[in-house]
């Protein structure tokens, strides 16, 4: 996403549910509670702004382009080939600028740092518009009370500031592995009650108390298998396309849906990969006119589609070597343990037995050698 650089839902998802799965392993319980800034770009006061961007100690060339930026906007009417002459208007945001989303979360930047230096284990996450308080403790009740003073501060900085919160969308939700299940409620400051869910609807994630990703799953599913039946429609058309044409289709509609937010969900789970298999099977047998009984491999090396399990894996993979090119003050960078070289492993002062890893400086006649060796091996096995 390009709402922020190297901050992608994918990031934003992964750090809530690593920071879950610790809590597991401490036996601790975290609670969560989601808010949803009410129309984002019609609530940014330009006075405001213009405080925050000289607290920070911007330059005033570039406060100067963000007034003109907000103020001078002019409009054409044009009707029946008659044109008026332009005029200024008063508007907000431009929604349609990447810029407007830089100013919006610099104007917001504030309430963060108000609310976590009040609250020492409580953790503040925003994307965009939507904001995440959570705090983890073993006292449930303890956490419901942090999370109800921190909601009062951000809806009192949202007053101070010209915003609001969007009720309807405010959500609470208990992460613990227990079959215990948790009533627990908090009472906004307009009387406005918010109950703990089962489930919640998060950067187009479904999230459950278990995080096991089930009613995720279920979804992700039906949606593979109802564009699929539109799959197969035009492919039984009168136009009659070929196998090229309707891979290419499979390619576009059907592996966009399987391989995004692959690196949130998947750990070899069996039961979604088998689901998953299926419907890969379906869609190849029909590409190839092929028959029920024919092999699968076959069918996956003719149309030059690799097997589910592969393709999932090779996901993770890539978003891992994206790991590594994060900046170290990046959040996912801190949360993840990667090695680059021995020689950041010795400064750990941990105990590797070196001999079980590939030397990262081999030389040419090394590599070679072992391709020859290689070669070798193969021409035995024929």
């Amino acid at each position: 996403m390009k709402d922020r650089k190297q901050r992608s839902v994918i990031n934003a998802i992964l750090n809530l549910v690593h920071d879950v799965q610790m809590m597991k392993s401490w036996e601790n319980m975290l609670i969560c509670l989601l808010l949803d800034v009410k129309e984002v770009f019609d609530h940014v006061a330009l006075k405001q702004l213009i405080k925050i961007l000289i607290k920070l100690k911007i330059s005033v060339n570039l406060i100067n382009w963000v007034k003109c930026f907000l103020q001078n906007w002019v409009i054409d009417l044009a009707f029946d080939d008659e044109r008026q002459k332009s005029k200024k208007i008063s508007t907000e945001i431009s929604q349609d600028s990447f810029i407007s989303l830089i100013l919006f979360l610099i104007y917001i930047q504030y309430l963060f740092s108000k609310i976590c230096a009040k609250f020492e284990n409580l953790q503040s996450f925003s994307y965009i518009n939507d904001v995440m308080l959570y705090i983890e403790k073993r006292n449930i009740n303890k956490n419901v009370k942090i999370l109800k003073n921190a909601a009062k501060i951000a809806f009192t900085w949202a007053e101070n500031n010209a915003m609001q919160f969007n009720n309807s969308k405010s959500e609470l939700i208990h992460f613990e592995s227990h079959k215990m299940i948790l009533n627990q409620m908090i009472i906004l400051l307009n009387n406005m009650i918010i109950k703990s869910k089962i489930y919640i609807w998060w950067l187009e994630v479904w999230l459950n108390r278990k995080l096991n990703f089930k009613v995720h799953m279920q979804t992700k599913i039906a949606t593979v298998i109802r564009m699929l039946h539109s799959l197969f429609k035009l492919m039984n058309s009168e136009w009659e396309l070929n196998v090229k044409s309707e891979k290419q289709l499979y390619l576009t509609c059907i592996t966009f849906i399987n391989d995004y937010d692959v690196e949130i969900w998947w750990n070899n789970q069996k039961s979604y990969l088998v689901k998953f298999c299926k419907l890969q099977n379906v869609a190849l047998q029909k590409i190839l006119s092929a028959f029920w009984t024919s092999l699968i491999n076959a069918m996956q090396i003719e149309v030059e589609i690799s097997s589910m399990k592969m393709q999932l894996n090779q996901k993770c993979k890539n978003y891992a070597l994206q790991i590594v090119e994060l900046l170290k003050k990046h959040f996912i960078r801190k949360r993840t343990f990667i090695l680059y070289s021995f020689q950041y492993f010795i400064e750990l002062n941990l105990n590797l037995n070196v001999s079980k890893y590939l030397n990262w400086n081999e030389t040419k006649m090394n590599l070679s050698w072992k391709v020859k060796k290689c070669k070798d091996r193969l021409m035995q096995i024929y």
